[in-house]
């Protein structure tokens, strides 16, 4: 009998191992939650000596890059948390969006240090920190390298070169130093929503719903689009949208930004403490371009004394960081007041930097083709768009997410729109500076809208869902307990509109109350 040399063993293994393991999905690995603690929770040891038995934490292992089988040096693991209860209803899938921490939803949850799920204690609610954040294989990234970006937008193709080396020095640090190698390259949502169907399998469940928020509704319409046939119904609030033009974006944001200056304006008209009520309607916006032709001009110093003079870009990028997420127009309103007698300390002061929000990068410059906008097509977009800003402030979220991710190193396909034919519920605010109502709107142009009903608040701020002592988390849970669309109305709070009859258009920004 002929002997099986070495070399010819082995390859028949390595063909046996890729055949077991190629679509094979590995079964969740439950875990002492007390060992596995949040990072973002400091719990005292009586408090983890009485956790509830409905939390449930776990690891499952899945492949870094699907393209290929799971195993050896193409394997991470995934971290997630749970509500469980004994005998559940269904299951439904939250993610909050961007690089926000996931599992800590489950803790707050077993904590009742949150009401966001109540009226779902009866189904499992599973929370997972998408792949390259917290406990699912945290990527290593540098905010050095992040800091050596431009502070400016590019004025000629010379300065975004610069800008994209310094883009592509930035990635290449974080391909380098971060584990598994590769692992930079497998972080997007097409990677994300396979981990969904992977945890799904493992649970054993036919079908799942998706409670998505912001970038969450972007992850949880591609899973839909992806699995079909897994998905039960989806409740989406502060839409991003697969499909809308970058170019169409841009001009998205500035609107968005200039609707954002007229509510801050409609609550100094409404305030007695804010000082510029006395120069009547239209002050703020105004006060917003004196600050900016003085510090242009030189004339305003960062502080009191004069001792350090900013870059312009850094007062604007500043000045619309203030309408992000829940926009305090108390605090805004003093700092502009601040600025106008030559301080700008008060706006120059922001959150530092963090890790956990620089690691967001990655995850979104897979998504779009970022990294194949050439200058003059950056450019076109500028002047298209700031032709409408009415602020002066010219900023857009999404020139700067073209400017980071200008030196991605990866292929990223063409992103497309995702048809969906799911029963869905659609959240938006009208004066969302983040998500802008339009990116909703052109959203619905892709679902089946006798599915669907759409939700508009009537208010500031990015996401709905969670609103503590507001109707929309219980108008989305209805609808995920019963299946039942909401019926239309309209309120002070908000307007319900049925899919098919949406006629939606913009409440004067100084009709809507401000809330408090």
């Amino acid at each position: 009998m002929a002997k099986t040399s070495s070399r010819a063993l082995l390859s028949s293994l390595f063909t046996l191992f890729i055949r077991s393991t190629r679509g094979r999905v590995h079964p969740i690995q439950w875990v002492d939650c007390r060992a596995h603690v949040p990072s973002t929770l400091a719990l005292n040891s009586t408090e983890l000596a009485n956790l509830p038995e409905t939390l449930r934490c776990g690891q499952i292992s899945v492949p870094m890059d699907y393209s290929r089988p799971c195993g050896f040096e193409n394997n991470i693991t995934l971290g997630i948390a749970m509500h469980r209860p004994q005998k559940a209803k269904g299951a439904i899938f939250v993610n909050p969006g961007g690089s926000d921490p996931v599992a800590v939803l489950a803790w707050e949850m077993a904590l009742n240090l949150s009401d966001t799920f109540k009226g779902l204690e009866d189904y499992d609610l599973m929370m997972m920190d998408v792949r390259g954040t917290y406990s699912s294989n945290t990527l290593n990234v540098s905010l050095q390298t992040f800091n050596n970006l431009p502070l400016s937008y590019p004025q000629s193709q010379a300065e975004f070169n610069t800008y994209r080396q310094a883009s592509a020095a930035m990635f290449q640090s974080w391909v380098d130093s971060s584990s598994p190698p590769g692992i930079i390259a497998h972080v997007g949502t097409k990677e994300v929503v396979q981990d969904f169907e992977q945890i799904r399998e493992a649970l054993g469940y036919d079908k799942v719903s998706f409670i998505g928020l912001s970038y969450g509704t972007y992850r949880a319409q591609q899973y839909a689009a992806a699995f079909s046939s897994r998905v039960d119904k989806l409740v989406l609030d502060a839409v991003v949208p697969h499909g809308r033009a970058l170019h169409d974006k841009a001009l998205d944001d500035i609107k968005a930004l200039n609707r954002a200056v007229l509510r801050a304006d409609a609550f100094c008209q409404d305030s007695d403490s804010c000082q510029l009520k006395r120069l009547g309607k239209g002050s703020v916006p105004k006060a917003i371009k004196t600050v900016i032709e003085r510090a242009r001009d030189q004339e305003i110093q960062s502080v009191a004394d004069g001792s350090d003079e900013i870059p312009v870009s850094v007062l604007q990028s500043s000045i619309a960081s203030r309408f992000s997420g829940e926009p305090d127009f108390a605090a805004f309103a003093t700092s502009l007041e601040m600025a106008l007698a030559g301080n700008l300390s008060s706006f120059l002061e922001s959150a530092p930097l963090t890790i956990e929000s620089v690691v967001a990068l990655p995850l979104e410059c897979g998504d779009f083709a970022y990294n194949e906008f050439t200058y003059a097509e950056f450019k076109r977009s500028y002047d298209d768009a700031i032709a409408f800003d009415e602020t002066a402030i010219g900023q857009a979220a999404i020139w700067q997410l073209q400017l980071y991710c200008s030196g991605w190193p990866f292929q990223v396909n063409q992103e497309s729109p995702q048809p969906i034919a799911k029963p869905a519920v659609l959240m938006a605010a009208d004066f969302d500076f983040d998500a802008p109502i339009e990116w909703s709107l052109f959203d619905l142009t892709q679902l089946d809208l006798g599915l669907v009903s759409f939700v508009v608040r009537h208010g500031d701020g990015h996401t709905s869902f969670a609103i503590s002592n507001e109707p929309f988390g219980a108008i989305g849970k209805s609808f995920l307990r019963s299946g039942t669309q909401p019926r239309p109305a309209g309120t002070r709070l908000y307007t319900i509109f049925p899919g098919r009859n949406v006629s939606y258009s913009f409440p004067d920004p100084y009709e809507i109350p401000i809330s408090p």
